[in-house]
């Protein structure tokens, strides 16, 4: 799971992916229902975001195994990983120090191990 999110950490990384399973998608589409490419890219792109006008659909066996496997990539991996990403770069960390708050905590703290030497040497 870690390689997953390595490896689809920015949305540019995912929108190469999407646009990769677009494209493998319509190549196989088009190869297995006689299209050309621009129009089974035309039906990868309507049929991956669930609009699915209905104007191009597989009528071979392989192609609607390429139909069905789009629909379900796009929708239960593709979706989930865009929003999650989204929702992870605009939630943000209320309770995470900037980097001045940490030093001045750092110095506060240099302030009191000093003092608490001194004390301990009075003794």
């Amino acid at each position: 799971m870690k390689n997953l999110r390595a490896a689809t950490d920015t949305f540019l990384e995912l929108v190469l992916i999407y646009a990769l399973l677009l494209a493998i998608a319509a190549a196989l589409l088009a190869r297995f229902e006689g299209l050309d490419f621009m129009t089974g890219l035309y039906w990868a792109a309507t049929t991956a975001t669930s609009t699915g006008y209905g104007d191009i659909s597989p009528k071979t066996g392989a192609g609607q195994i390429v139909a069905v496997s789009l629909m379900h990539i796009s929708i239960f991996l593709i979706a989930p990983m865009i929003v999650v990403r989204l929702i992870d770069r605009l939630n943000e960390n209320r309770d995470a120090f900037t980097h001045e708050e940490q030093l001045h905590i750092l110095e506060a703290l240099g302030r009191i191990e000093s003092r608490l030497d001194r004390l301990e040497q009075g003794k």
